[in-house]
């Protein structure tokens, strides 16, 4: 490892998904210190605290770790916690951590403008390798970003939603993560030990929780009034939220959250939650089941009846990618909507679909507008595309399958970007 930069390609890694991994960050030597160490503490010993503990010192301030962790964190970074096994001793392994980065400003995450805020970051070294669906430590990618409470059923484990990642590693990586990224430890599945030491990170700014300090509010805090009491800053974690709200006149505690109405659920509204969580972490949404066989083969029918309306554009554009680049061509058709009758109507059938507007409200509000409506056609080996537009960046890969790919574009904008 040199003392260079992060490059582009793990600054993108890491603010996009929320953690980065690095391979090979210890040397066989280091690795075989560690273990060695490691098959000689107990299974509930504090690896720092164990009479051979060196190693695990070493790792705490490995250069490597500095080197990252001065860049994501800044000068001045420091240890947060006591390190800990994945996975052993916790008794909540099926349990995730809510990321909470808006309401925790302990762990929060930015990057804005070149300019990179990580208030909190762990780093686990892998001193044994972590297969594929050994479980152990997961994580949600993306979810450092996110503003949307993460659903329960996910945080408890009933329903992952297809989010929930395991990180694959091999012995000597080391692996970094956002400290507001929602992660956890699930049951360990793999042939032999799980092997997984984790650290605490915080930014220069921050209080330090390994320093000890008392989980208790002050004494002098049992004179002061209900309100007063709970505006001061209780170093708890655990303790129950309360709030104080104000008619301008006289303070009083409320059950209810009192912020503007952006933060306040809306219990009559058409969101299912977990689409808007899927919505906010990936920027994208699947939504089933909405065509029927008999729209989908009038669908079909209407390009099947002109394929003289279907152009083929050269493969010359994609350079050296090696994913969107094939030998066949790309196919598409536009301006569905213009098609006779009646085969203009499977196209047309699709502007308000009652399920498209449903979820176009939530997403975007009133005011929007369609602008186009294309099918992109790919026969096996047509080559792929890459769209630069909207937030999130998205194509679609070369097409290998034997069946041809048939896909229908439509691209919504609000009317205040429609130019006159």
């Amino acid at each position: 490892m040199t003392d260079e930069p992060m490059t582009n390609e793990e600054c993108y890694h890491f603010d996009a998904f929320g953690y980065l991994i690095i391979r090979n960050a210890l040397t066989p030597t280091e690795l075989k210190r560690c273990v060695r160490a490691l098959e000689q503490i107990d299974l509930d010993e504090v690896p720092v605290a164990a009479a051979h503990r060196y190693p695990f010192l070493q790792l705490r301030d490995h250069p490597v770790l500095v080197r990252y962790a001065t860049e994501l964190c800044g000068d001045g970074f420091r240890v947060d916690d006591q390190p800990r096994l994945v996975g052993r001793g916790r008794g909540d392994e099926e349990v995730l951590t809510d990321g909470s980065e808006w309401v925790d400003w302990s762990r929060a995450y930015r990057h804005d403008h070149g300019v990179r805020l990580c208030q909190r970051l762990q780093a686990y070294w892998a001193l044994a390798d972590v297969d594929l669906d050994d479980g152990g430590f997961v994580l949600i990618p993306a979810s450092h970003n996110s503003l949307v409470d993460t659903p329960p059923e996910v945080i408890d484990g009933t329903d992952d939603m297809g989010l929930v990642h395991q990180p694959t590693l091999n012995e000597g990586d080391l692996l970094l993560v956002a400290g507001n990224t929602v992660q956890g430890a699930r049951p360990w599945r793999g042939k032999g030990p799980q092997r997984l030491l984790g650290w605490s990170y915080i930014a220069a700014g921050l209080g330090n929780e390994a320093l000890g300090k008392s989980k208790s509010l002050p004494e002098w805090t049992s004179q002061l009034t209900p309100e007063q009491r709970a505006v001061v800053h209780n170093p708890d974690p655990d303790a129950p939220q309360l709030h104080v709200t104000t008619d301008g006149e006289k303070s009083w505690i409320e059950e209810r959250v009192d912020h503007p109405s952006i933060y306040l659920r809306d219990s009559d509204s058409s969101i299912d939650e977990k689409e808007f969580y899927h919505w906010d972490l990936c920027g994208h949404l699947v939504v089933g089941g909405i065509m029927d066989e008999a729209w989908l083969r009038a669908a079909n029918a209407a390009i099947d009846a002109f394929p003289e309306l279907i152009s083929k554009e050269p493969t010359n554009s994609y350079g050296d990618s090696k994913s969107l680049k094939s030998e066949g061509h790309r196919s598409s058709m536009r301006d569905l909507w213009n098609l006779p009758a009646p085969h203009c109507e499977p196209f047309r059938r699709m502007i308000a679909h009652p399920a498209l507007i449903q979820r176009l409200n939530w997403m975007m509000g009133s005011g929007y507008g369609v602008t186009q409506c294309n099918a992109f056609l790919s026969e096996k080996g047509g080559s792929g595309l890459f769209f630069l537009a909207s937030a999130q960046t998205h194509g679609a890969f070369a097409w290998q399958g034997e069946m041809p790919r048939r896909g229908i574009l439509m691209s919504y904008r609000s009317r205040n970007i429609f130019s006159d």
